[in-house]
């Protein structure tokens, strides 16, 4: 996770860059962790759906360049979809604790700093880490221009940066064991620092995450029955504004996006099964990415690889907000700051996942360290919940049966949301 954050290859020690550094460690930790279970030093949990649909992702990944018979592609998903998932696995393996899942989130904390350091830096002294200047956006119908700053690596993009800062802003009050007055202060301080760092990104996506973020703070201190039918209302809210008032904010960068979705959407319909190939948006994109997570994955490994995809996402956010109401009235202080690391994983994930709407982050760390974070979750939480209590999760009902109709029903509402974009943009 520090690597994948921290990228001293690009920037602190360029002499390594070009060593496949994530894929030491991967390797390295695959290697570790068989070694762990043969001592029986860690175990599998048992009931983790997350697992099974990590692997049905990977297959899927690979199937979307088998049926197409491009075998160059069916070489490069094995090997990087593998990294990702894999990855996943093991923090699902070891996040068996509370005191992992707060290591985590405090690395999201630590690393997001160090990038909102570096963001501020370039803009107040004209440069970052490592000499690294802004880039200056030219004024547009929807915006005056601007110096915006960047990262490295998957970081580089003003919009990459914004969106990591944003979803590390809960995470920070998961880090106090025991909130209090002074580490309520401390942690607002901290989330003030990196609001600094996030406005210099002008970034209109990162602002849909900080915006998401909020929402989903007040919704779940809202009745447990009232979440439900207000999220539906919200989401129909969104796809109204689409329609009416989507259009009409779009500058002439946002509208070819909108363009490129709908020929994803044609690309989807033409091979809706396995997709067209993972990697292989750019052949229905002119070259370019499609700034969608969503469109993302579907065009490229259809309905075989979106459900399990999408499954994981739906799954760790429903299987973390019944352990946050399941362990309301739960007095023990380990279960207490259970709680409120799943609020506010709850929040980070749901700020990301907005923002990915507008940006092609299908299958980035980052992303799976969350979808890991919210996998493990209802695995702690049952620790603290009595025996008899009903599984948090259950793989049939929520993981097949829901996870798939929720698939289904966000690719129709992605779809019908960017006809509303096109017929209006």
């Amino acid at each position: 996770m520090v690597m994948v954050f921290w990228r001293p290859q690009e920037w602190l020690f360029p002499w390594l860059f070009g060593l496949p550094l994530l894929d030491a460690v991967v390797y390295g930790s695959m290697l570790a962790m068989m070694l762990e279970s043969q001592a029986n030093r860690i175990r599998f949990p048992s009931s983790n759906h997350s697992i099974v649909l990590l692997g049905m992702l990977w297959f899927a990944a690979i199937m979307s360049h088998v049926v197409n018979g491009y075998f160059a592609g069916v070489q490069f998903a094995m090997r990087e979809v593998f990294k990702v998932c894999f990855f996943s696995v093991l923090l699902v393996v070891v996040l068996d604790r509370e005191s992992r899942l707060r290591v985590v989130g405090s690395m999201f904390v630590v690393m997001a700093c160090m990038m909102a350091l570096h963001a501020i830096l370039q803009i107040r002294r004209g440069y970052g880490f490592a000499g690294l200047p802004p880039f200056w956006q030219p004024p547009s119908e929807t915006r005056a221009g601007c110096w915006r700053s960047l990262f490295f690596g998957i970081f580089g993009d003003p919009n990459d940066l914004a969106q990591i800062l944003a979803t590390a802003m809960p995470f920070v009050f998961a880090i106090p064991r025991r909130m209090s007055f002074f580490p309520f202060l401390l942690c607002a301080a901290v989330v003030w620092f990196l609001w600094m760092g996030f406005e210099t990104t002008h970034s209109r996506g990162g602002m849909i995450a900080v915006t998401v973020i909020a929402v989903t703070c007040i919704l779940l201190k809202l009745p447990r029955s009232w979440q439900p039918w207000l999220l539906a209302a919200g989401a129909g809210l969104v796809l109204v504004l689409c329609g009416t008032k989507g259009g009409a904010l779009l500058d002439m960068s946002a509208r070819e996006r909108v363009i490129f979705w709908g020929y994803g959407n044609w690309a989807f319909k033409a091979k809706p099964i396995f997709g067209i190939g993972y990697e292989m948006f750019w052949q229905v994109g002119a070259g370019r990415p499609a700034h969608n997570a969503f469109v993302t994955c579907y065009t490229e490994m259809g309905l075989f690889g979106y459900i399990p995809w999408f499954a994981l996402l739906q799954g760790g956010m429903v299987g973390s907000w019944r352990s946050y109401h399941a362990l309301n009235g739960v007095t023990d202080p380990a279960a207490v700051y259970l709680r409120r690391f799943t609020y506010a994983a709850m929040a980070a994930a749901a700020g990301f996942l907005g923002s990915a709407y507008f940006l092609s982050r299908t299958f980035v760390f980052p992303l799976f360290f969350m979808v890991a974070i919210m996998a493990a979750i209802p695995e702690v939480a049952a620790k603290h919940l009595p025996a008899d209590h009903p599984p948090l999760l259950d793989w049939r009902r929520d993981v097949l049966v829901m996870g798939s109709a929720g698939a289904v029903s966000s690719i129709a509402y992605v779809y019908f949301s960017i006809i509303m974009l096109n017929r209006f943009a």
